[in-house]
């Protein structure tokens, strides 16, 4: 009897519906079941991806691109390249409406590069044969501006009108003035007005010009042909004129 009792009892066969595992249905990427073999072609059609509506949008992309009209950028040209080189270089395709050279900010020196607008899109054009062109032994290189968000506000400001002239206004706010323009150049530039003073704006912590003045004249006359003279081309650049703004207590 006690062999009989420590004799292992059989186990009972197991449910086969409780072991047989569920497979799980399987999903697409978008989270719906897969269909049967035989639907597979039917899903597949719904799900299929063209793929030339992309190639559309990077077409689409290209042509968005845009430029600056007749506005031409030149680099790699040699440090001590001079502006009467560099317009000697353009002149022959065309009128240059402004000539525009980058300058190191801390010791105002040529840095080899230029923005050169000429007066049509397609003297610009015609310039791009300078491309390639060596000076001394580097070889420049001239292409097409492109249109930059600096350059869209610098439009859309050009578009919005200036400000009206104050009572008793004598002075002029002249801008986009090179870092390193001097009181002699400005007095020279306004050489039709009577001056009574220059008053450049500064950077408080380096001392370096920020780029436009105030000037202050000693008659109303003057006044007139001097503001008369905005978008005049000073050093290469133009130059923004406009009535100076009062602030009253």
């Amino acid at each position: 009897m006690a062999a009989e009792d420590q004799a292992p009892r059989a186990r009972a066969p197991a449910n086969p519906d409780k072991t047989k595992k569920r497979k799980k249905p399987k999903k697409d990427k978008w989270g719906q079941p897969i269909a049967a073999a035989a639907d597979e072609p039917a899903a597949q059609q719904v799900h299929e991806t063209p793929e030339e509506p992309a190639a559309e949008a990077e077409e689409a992309g290209e042509r968005s691109e845009s430029y600056e009209c007749g506005k031409v950028v030149a680099s790699g040209m040699p440090y001590t390249t001079t502006e009467e080189e560099i317009r000697g270089l353009f002149d022959k395709f065309g009128p240059i409406r402004s000539l525009q050279l980058s300058r190191f900010p801390d010791s105002g020196n040529f840095r080899g590069l230029a923005f050169v607008t000429f007066e049509s899109d397609e003297v610009a054009m015609k310039s791009l044969e300078l491309d390639g062109h060596k000076m001394g032994n580097r070889f420049m290189r001239v292409e097409r501006c492109r249109v930059t968000a600096s350059s869209k506000r610098q439009k859309k400001s050009e578009h919005q009108s200036d400000p009206e002239k104050p009572d008793g206004c004598l002075s002029a706010y002249v801008g986009n003035l090179s870092w390193n323009i001097t009181e002699k150049d400005l007095r020279d530039f306004f050489k039709s007005s009577r001056i009574a003073s220059i008053r450049f704006a500064v950077d408080k912590r380096t001392g370096d010009s920020r780029g436009f003045c105030h000037v202050d004249f000693e008659d109303d006359e003057s006044l007139e042909k001097a503001v008369g003279m905005n978008q005049s081309e000073l050093r290469g650049r133009p130059v923004k004129i406009a009535y100076a703004i009062i602030n009253r207590a």
